[in-house]
């Protein structure tokens, strides 16, 4: 299996289904990555979680797109 993410990369990750957030890659392994949250909003401490490959993406609009659709979606149910 390749490795989609290494360690030290900036993903970004939807929370929430429909916000967009930054994290560090801390670890890969198996088909999921730790993904460590900044400190950037005064409010968030320094939380991760390890989440599959294909939950992250490479780049903040890629992981809008999603998200919109995401969000898109449930709005017609």
């Amino acid at each position: 299996m390749t490795k989609k993410f290494n360690e030290g990369d900036t993903v970004y990750f939807i929370s929430n289904g429909i916000f967009v957030r930054e994290a560090k890659v801390v670890r890969c392994t198996g088909g999921f990555v730790t993904i460590k949250f900044g400190t950037s909003n005064t409010n968030e401490g320094p939380a991760g979680t390890r989440v599959r490959e294909s939950k992250v993406y490479a780049s903040k609009e890629e992981a809008e797109v999603v998200a919109k659709a995401h969000l898109n979606q449930h709005k017609l149910d």
